[in-house]
C-alpha cells in the first residue's frame, strides 16, 4: 500500500518497497541500494547468501511497472565496496538497465560510491556529485542543509522503534521528514538501519510489510 506525504508543497508517494515517487516530475527516488554488499562480504571470506542484487532489482521492476517513471535518481551508495566490483554483479546490472532504456537514470555519488568507484560505462547509469537541484528539492546523499531548498537524501538508513501498550518493541525502516531535510530508508535489504532521533515537528512513516503508515511520535521509543 502506498502512502501520500506532502513535503515542501509537493505530493510524494511513499512506497513499501522503500522508495519515493514524485508524480509531478515522474521521478522515482531510491536511496542506498548497496549493490554488491553480499559479494563484498563473500570476497572477505564471510558467508552470506547470494541473490540479494537480483531480489532488489526485482523490487525495482515492480516499482517501475507500478508508477512508470520517466527518471530514476539513486541517492547514493549504489555500490557497497570495491570488493563487490565483479563481472557477475555488473553483468546483472547491465542486463537490468538494458530492459529499461526508456527510463533516464542518474546516480548521485555517496560515500560508498566514492570508495568503490563509478559504475562501468556499459551499465548505463552515469554518476554525478550532489546536490542535484530539482526545485523545490535538492537531491543529495548526505542529509545536510542546502540554502533555499528542501533536501531529500539517504545515507542514514533510518528506522523507528515503536512501542505498544504491552511493552512490545518493533524496529521498522522509515521515511523521516524534518523541517528542511527528508531521509529515505535504505532500499537494500542487507544494510541495517539507524534509529531516528525525531523532533516534535518531524513526521515518520514506517514500512511494515506491504504497508506504509504515518506514526504518532508518542509511539516512538525515546
Amino acid at each position: 500500500m502506498t502512502a501520500i506525504a506532502t513535503v515542501a508543497g509537493e505530493e510524494l508517494e511513499l512506497h513499501a518497497e522503500r522508495a519515493v515517487y514524485w508524480p509531478r516530475r515522474k521521478m522515482l527516488l531510491v536511496a542506498d541500494p548497496h549493490f554488491g554488499k553480499a559479494a563484498s562480504f563473500r570476497a572477505l571470506g564471510v558467508f552470506v547468501p547470494k541473490g540479494t542484487t537480483n531480489e532488489a532489482l526485482s523490487r525495482l521492476d515492480t516499482l517501475i511497472a507500478r508508477v512508470a517513471p520517466e527518471r530514476i535518481v539513486f541517492l547514493g551508495d549504489f555500490l557497497h565496496a570495491k570488493e563487490g566490483r565483479n563481472p557477475e554483479t555488473f553483468a546483472t546490472l547491465a542486463k537490468w538497465r538494458s530492459e529499461h532504456t526508456a527510463v533516464e537514470m542518474r546516480l548521485i555519488r555517496g560515500n560508498h560510491d566514492r570508495r568503490a568507484g563509478d559504475l562501468p560505462i556499459d551499465v548505463g547509469i552515469p554518476s554525478l556529485d550532489g546536490p542535484l537541484m530539482e526545485s523545490p528539492f535538492a537531491l543529495a546523499h548526505h542529509p545536510v542543509s542546502v540554502a533555499n531548498a528542501y533536501v531529500l537524501a539517504g545515507h542514514i538508513h533510518p528506522c523507528a522503534v515503536l512501542t505498544g501498550p504491552a511493552r512490545q518493541r518493533e524496529r521498522l525502516s522509515c521515511f523521516w521528514f524534518g523541517n528542511n531535510v527528508g531521509v529515505l530508508p535504505a532500499f537494500g535489504d542487507f544494510t541495517g538501519c539507524a534509529e531516528v532521533d525525531a523532533e516534535g515537528g518531524d513526521s515518520l512513516w514506517v514500512v511494515a510489510g506491504d504497508q506504509v503508515s504515518r506514526v504518532s511520535r508518542t509511539l516512538v521509543a525515546e
